[in-house]
């Protein structure tokens, strides 16, 4: 309804630009996800935002307020919800929730923030995965330097329908059992599954799509580890991408108790490449790259590994 009337849009950025510099706060970001059909009512409040951010940046003599953006990776929501190239000339930074691309609300298991398409996959095929959904935002005209990529610090779970059959793909019906910080279930935070590995898990690494998964009985969860986070961020810097962030900090293991590797390991993944890198500019130019989607390979490429590091409570 805001972005439909100008006088809501002309309330609602006064406000929000009020609210922001009473509290100090360095910009606004917006979590627009759905509707779909309005794109060009949200690109039209976008661009009048930013708009009203410089001129407020003019007469207060104030550094601009920053305006981003988290966004949907599914190729259906960029389709239906966003008019990219109006977006790429006014956010400063666009964060890819790259990640819950899989789910247990779907029948068969699968790595929800995997960096490619991998073999077995049955939903999202060679489309459900970050470097599609990186380079689809590119080649719609959002700059690369602005596409900031999203890294989960938790896993998505299942519960398997026969034990045996763990690979992706394997049918589950139901969500994970519950967890400490997912009563309903369905989820797990990492150091949660570090807890896990220390009772008898089975970790494998999948290095064709870049992602990991853990057994324990029919109990089945896809995630990252420092290993494929470090492919990650090795691969945004190699493509031009802008960075990384998380969700969320509080699913890292912040005790370093749990893992056994000190606190925040994921995070320090991600620090550890990305440390000392260029930048960010205000206008970098727009690449306009067309996203492929990979044919996967017939032989499965995955490690199987056990998790021998002492944990404790």
């Amino acid at each position: 309804e805001i972005a439909k009337s100008a006088q809501k849009t002309e309330r609602f950025i006064k406000s929000a630009i009020e609210f922001l510099r009473k509290n100090n706060f360095d910009g606004f970001d917006f979590d627009w996800e759905y509707p779909l059909g309005v794109a060009k009512e949200h690109a039209k409040l976008v661009e009048a935002m930013k708009s009203a951010f410089v001129e407020e940046a003019k007469t207060s003599g104030k550094q601009r307020l920053l305006l981003t953006a988290a966004v949907s990776a599914g190729k259906g929501t960029i389709d239906g919800s966003y008019d990219v190239e109006s977006l790429g000339k006014n956010f400063d930074l666009l964060f890819l929730m790259s990640y819950d691309l899989h789910g247990s609300w779907e029948k068969n298991v699968d790595l929800h923030g995997k960096l490619r398409p991998t073999k077995g996959e049955v939903s999202g095929i060679g489309i459900f995965n970050t470097e599609f959904a990186a380079n689809y935002w590119a080649s719609k005209g959002m700059p690369k330097q602005k596409i900031i990529i999203g890294i989960p610090m938790y896993a998505q779970g299942w519960t398997l329908d026969n034990p045996s059959k763990t690979a992706i793909g394997a049918a589950a019906s139901r969500p994970s059992s519950a967890s400490k910080t997912n009563p309903a279930g369905g989820t797990a935070s990492y150091w949660e599954i570090c807890k896990y590995l220390k009772e008898g898990g089975k970790e494998t690494v999948d290095r064709e799509g870049v992602g990991v998964y853990m057994v324990k009985g029919d109990q089945w969860y896809g995630y990252d580890n420092e290993e494929t986070i470090k492919i990650k961020m090795k691969w945004l810097k190699e493509k031009g991408y802008g960075g990384a962030f998380i969700w969320a900090l509080d699913f890292d293991d912040f005790t370093g108790k749990s893992c056994g590797k000190g606190p925040y390991p994921l995070l320090n993944a991600i620090n550890s490449e990305l440390e000392g890198e260029s930048e960010w500019t205000e206008n970098p130019e727009i690449t306009t790259e067309e996203p492929s989607i990979t044919e996967t390979s017939e032989t499965e490429e995955t490690e199987e590994t056990t998790y021998d590091t002492d944990i404790t409570e």
